[in-house]
C-alpha cells in the first residue's frame, strides 16, 4: 500500500510539472506537450487520502489551463492572420502584386524565424522551431504564406516572452537589466536593419506582424513583458525604416504604399477592438511611430483615435457626447477613473494623429496633467497642436513621452514671437494655456515658467509673465531659508528680462495698466515688487548685510530705521487689503478684531466653527498645502468671521477627527446652514483635502459629492472680460481689487506652511484671502442678481 501510494505521489507530481513548465512555455511548445500531459492524465490511478486529493484538484484545475492556453493562441493566430489579411487585401484589391506581396511576406517569415530561433537558443529549452516558411508542394500561395508569418509571429513573441521570463525569475533589478540587454542583442541580430541584403518591406512586415502578434495578448499578463518586447522591436522613427543607408526606399514607390498602406490599416483595425479584447494600447502607439501613418487629414483614423479617447478618458473630452458639458460640475464629483498605463500611449496616439475635430483638446491636457501626473504627454500634445497651427511638417515626431529628456529648467523664452495675424482661439491656444493654467493652479511654479516660457507665442505674455514672476518668488523664498542669497540676483536679472520682453509684445506705453490682466500683480510694478520682496524675505530672516548689498545694487536704500519702516508699510496698506480694513472680518461696525489663531484641538474647532455658522450663508475657503499631498491649513470664513484650521494636527488623532468630519466634513457635504461653499481656482485645493492625513479608517472629507463650487466661472459670466474660457485664467489678488478696490498681498503665498507657529503675516495672509471668496460672492449676488448665485 505504502508502494502505491508513493507512485501515485511521484507520478501527479511530475504531472504538475510538466503542466507548469508548459504554461509557461512559447506557444510552439504548448501545443507539442498538451496531447501528452493530458494522456499521462487519463492513465493515472485514484489518489488516496487528503494530499494527494489536493494534488489531484490542483492537476485537474492545470490541465484546464492548459487548454484555454491552447484555445486561446489558437484565436491570437487567428486574429494577427485577419488583421495582415484584410489589410493587405485592401492594398492589393485586383491581386496584381500577389508576387511581390509573396516575397516580401517569405522575407519577413525567414527573419521571424531567425529571431524566435534566437531566442529560444538562449533559455533553457532545447525544443526548436517547428513551422517552415514554404508549404509543403512548394506552391506560392498568399493565404498559405500569411498563415506562416501569422503563426511564426505569434510563436516569435510568445518565444520571448519566455526568454524574459526565465532570465527575470527570480525578479530583481538586477534581472531586469540582464533581460532588457538579452533582448536588445536577440533582436538586433536577428532583425538586422542595417542588413543591405534585407528589404526595407520585409523588415516593416516583420516588424508590423510581431506588433499585431503582441499586441492580441492579453494586457492584464505580461504587460510589463510586452512592453519590453515592443521597444526592443518598434524603431523610435519611420526613418529607421525609410531612410536605411543600404536600402532606402523612394518616395512614391510600391514598396513605400505597401507598407504604409498595410501600416496604416492594421492600425485603424486594432483601434477598433483594443479596448474590447483588452489589448496593448502601448503596442498600437509604437507602431504608429515607427511607421508615422497618422495625419490630420486621414478622418477615419482620427475617429478611431477619437473613440479610443472616448473609451479610455470619458466621454466629457469627445466633442459629440458632451456638447452642453458644464466643465465646473467635473471638479467637485466623483474622481476619474482612468487607467494610467492606457492614458500615456493614448496620448501619443493623440499627438501622433491630432483628431483635434473630434476630441476637447484643452480638457484632456488638464486631465493628463492635472488628474494623472502625465506632464510630459500633456505636453506632446501641445508639441503637436503647435506644429498641426503653425503647419511645422518637416519635425520629425518624436512621439512617446518616455522618449522625452526630464525637465529641465530654462532660462530662455521662445525665440517665437506673439502671432497677431493667428487666430486666438486655436487648437494650440487652448490646449498651451491649459497646461500653463493647470501649472499654475496646481502651485507648480518652475513646471508652469518652463511651459509659459516654450509655449509663448500661444500662451500669452500674460500667463508667462504670471509664471515667471510666481517662479521668482518660490525660489526666493527657498534660497533665503537656505541661506543662499547669492541666488536672489538671478531671479532678479529673470524677471527684468521677462518685462522687457511683455512690455514689448503687449506695446504698454500709453494703456491702462488695469486692462492688462497678469495675475497677480501688473507688470509695470513686476520689477520693484520683486525687489521689494526680496529685502522683506531677508529682513525677516535677520540678514541684513546680504539685503545692504542687494539694495546698493540695485540702487536702493535698505533702512533699518523704525520710522522709514513705518512708512513703507503705511504705502503698503493704500495699495493691499489689510485685516482691519473697513468692510473686512478685522473690522466690524468699527470695532477691530484680532487676527484669527490657528485651531489644533476639537473644542476650539467645535466652538468656532458654530460661530462662523452663525455669521453668514456663504462661506468661502482656501487651502495652503505642506510637504507632502496634503493640507497644512484650512481657511474658512464669511464675510464677517474667519477662521484658521490645523490639519495635520487636528487629523493626528480620533478626537481631531470626528471634529473635523463633524464640521469640515459636513460643510463640503452640503449639511450644513451654509448655501454656499466657495473657493477660487480650487480643484486641487479639494484633491489635497482628500488625501490628508486621517488617523480613522473613514475619511473625514466627503469622498464624493462636494457642495464647494469654484468662483471663478462665476465672475467670468458676470464679468466676461475679467477672464478667458471658464475663468481658468484669473488670478484672487486681481479679481479682489476689480470687485472690493484693492490688491490681495501674495508675498506670503510661498512662505512655509508647515512651520509652527505661525507668523502675523501668514495669518493675516490665510484668513483674507478665505475672506476674499466670500466677499466677492456676496459683491457679484448683489450687484448682477440671484440668477449669478451659484
Amino acid at each position: 500500500m505504502f508502494t502505491l501510494v508513493v507512485i501515485q505521489v511521484l507520478n501527479a507530481t511530475i504531472c504538475l510539472l510538466l503542466i507548469e513548465s508548459a504554461l509557461s512555455r512559447p506557444a510552439a511548445f504548448v501545443l507539442k506537450q498538451a496531447k501528452g500531459i493530458q494522456q499521462t492524465h487519463r492513465h493515472q490511478i485514484k489518489p488516496v487520502g487528503k494530499q494527494l486529493s489536493k494534488l489531484n484538484s490542483r492537476f485537474c484545475s492545470l490541465r484546464n489551463m492548459a487548454s484555454l492556453n491552447i484555445n486561446a493562441i489558437a484565436e491570437d493566430e487567428t486574429r494577427v492572420y485577419d488583421v495582415l489579411a484584410k489589410s493587405l487585401e485592401r492594398y492589393n484589391i485586383d491581386g496584381t502584386e500577389n508576387e511581390f506581396i509573396i516575397d516580401t511576406i517569405e522575407q519577413s517569415s525567414l527573419l521571424i524565424q531567425r529571431l524566435g530561433s534566437e531566442a529560444l537558443s538562449h533559455t533553457t529549452s532545447n525544443e526548436t522551431e517547428e513551422y517552415d516558411v514554404a508549404t509543403d508542394d512548394g506552391a506560392r500561395d498568399l493565404s498559405s504564406s500569411l498563415r506562416s508569418l501569422s503563426l511564426l509571429s505569434l510563436s516569435t513573441s510568445r518565444h520571448l516572452q519566455s526568454l524574459i521570463y526565465q532570465i527575470n525569475n527570480p525578479r530583481s533589478k538586477k534581472t531586469s537589466g540582464n533581460a532588457w540587454r538579452t533582448l536588445q542583442s536577440v533582436v538586433n541580430s536577428s532583425l538586422d536593419i542595417k542588413n543591405a541584403d534585407v528589404e526595407s518591406t520585409a523588415i516593416a512586415l516583420s516588424i508590423l506582424s510581431l506588433g499585431i502578434a503582441i499586441s492580441t495578448t492579453d494586457t492584464d499578463v505580461g504587460n510589463a513583458q510586452q512592453k519590453m518586447i515592443a521597444s526592443a522591436i518598434f524603431p523610435n522613427s519611420p526613418s529607421h525604416i525609410f531612410e536605411r543607408e543600404t536600402c532606402k526606399v523612394e518616395t512614391g514607390s510600391k514598396q513605400e504604399r505597401l507598407i504604409k498602406s498595410v501600416a496604416r490599416d492594421t492600425l485603424l483595425q486594432l483601434l477598433g477592438t483594443v479596448v474590447e479584447e483588452n489589448g496593448s494600447i502601448d503596442c498600437i502607439a509604437r507602431i504608429e511611430t515607427a511607421f508615422g501613418v497618422g495625419s490630420e487629414q486621414d478622418k477615419e483614423l482620427c475617429s478611431a483615435v477619437a473613440n479610443l479617447v472616448k473609451d479610455v478618458f470619458g466621454s466629457d473630452c469627445y466633442y459629440f457626447d458632451s456638447q452642453n458639458n458644464d466643465d465646473e460640475d467635473e471638479f467637485f464629483g466623483t474622481e476619474l477613473d482612468i487607467n494610467k498605463d492606457k492614458a500615456s500611449p493614448t496620448l501619443a496616439l493623440v499627438a501622433q494623429c491630432r483628431p483635434w475635430e473630434f476630441i476637447k483638446t484643452d480638457k484632456l491636457v488638464r486631465i493628463a496633467a492635472a488628474d494623472l501626473d502625465l506632464w510630459y504627454s500633456a505636453e506632446l500634445v501641445c508639441d503637436a497642436s503647435v506644429a498641426s497651427v503653425t503647419s511645422n511638417t518637416n519635425t520629425e515626431k518624436n512621439l512617446m513621452a518616455t522618449n522625452y529628456p526630464k525637465l529641465k529648467a530654462s532660462d530662455k523664452i521662445s525665440t517665437q514671437s506673439i502671432d497677431s495675424s493667428l487666430r486666438q482661439d486655436t487648437i494650440a491656444h487652448l490646449a498651451t494655456r491649459a497646461l500653463i493654467d493647470t501649472a499654475l493652479d496646481l502651485r507648480l511654479y518652475r513646471r508652469a515658467d518652463l511651459f509659459a516660457s516654450k509655449f509663448y507665442a500661444f500662451g500669452g505674455a500674460e500667463r508667462f509673465a504670471e509664471a515667471r514672476f510666481l517662479h521668482a518668488c518660490e525660489t526666493i523664498t527657498k534660497v533665503v531659508k537656505r541661506k543662499q542669497p547669492q541666488i536672489i540676483e538671478k531671479q532678479i536679472a529673470r524677471i527684468d528680462e521677462c518685462v522687457a520682453r511683455v512690455s514689448e509684445d503687449l506695446n504698454l506705453s500709453g494703456v491702462d495698466e488695469h486692462k492688462i490682466g497678469i495675475g497677480e500683480v501688473p507688470i509695470e510694478t513686476m520689477p520693484q515688487y520683486i525687489r521689494d520682496f526680496a529685502l522683506r524675505r531677508l529682513r525677516t530672516s535677520n540678514m541684513n548685510a546680504a539685503a545692504s548689498r542687494l539694495a546698493n545694487l540695485w540702487g536702493m536704500n535698505y533702512e533699518e530705521d523704525p520710522v522709514v519702516l513705518a512708512e513703507e508699510e503705511k504705502r503698503r496698506q493704500l495699495t493691499y487689503v489689510q485685516w482691519n480694513d473697513e468692510g473686512s472680518p478685522g473690522n466690524i461696525a468699527g470695532k477691530s478684531q484680532p487676527l484669527p489663531d490657528l485651531i489644533s484641538n476639537a473644542v476650539d474647532l467645535a466652538e468656532e466653527f458654530k460661530v462662523l455658522l452663525q455669521l453668514g450663508e456663504t462661506v468661502g475657503f482656501d487651502a495652503e498645502w505642506g510637504e507632502d499631498s496634503g493640507v497644512a491649513v484650512l481657511q474658512l470664513s464669511t464675510v464677517s468671521h474667519s477662521i484658521l484650521l490645523d490639519i495635520p494636527a487636528l487629523s493626528s488623532n480620533d478626537e481631531g477627527c470626528r471634529a473635523l468630519q463633524a464640521t469640515v466634513g459636513q460643510l463640503f457635504a452640503g449639511l450644513t446652514g451654509a448655501r454656499y461653499v466657495i473657493g477660487f481656482g480650487c480643484k486641487e485645493d479639494i484633491k489635497r483635502l482628500r488625501d490628508s492625513p486621517c488617523s480613522r479608517s473613514v475619511h473625514w472629507f466627503p469622498h464624493n459629492n462636494c457642495a464647494a463650487r469654484d468662483l471663478r466661472p462665476l465672475i467670468a459670466e458676470a464679468s466676461p472680460s475679467l477672464g478667458g474660457k471658464g475663468g481658468q485664467h484669473l488670478g484672487l489678488s486681481r479679481m479682489t481689487e476689480s470687485f472690493l478696490g484693492k490688491q490681495l498681498d501674495k508675498a506670503e503665498q510661498c512662505s512655509d506652511w508647515c512651520q509652527r507657529p505661525l507668523s502675523t503675516e501668514q495669518r493675516e495672509y490665510a484668513a483674507l484671502d478665505a475672506w476674499a471668496c466670500a466677499a466677492i460672492h456676496a459683491k457679484i449676488a448683489k450687484l448682477i442678481g440671484e440668477r449669478y448665485k451659484v
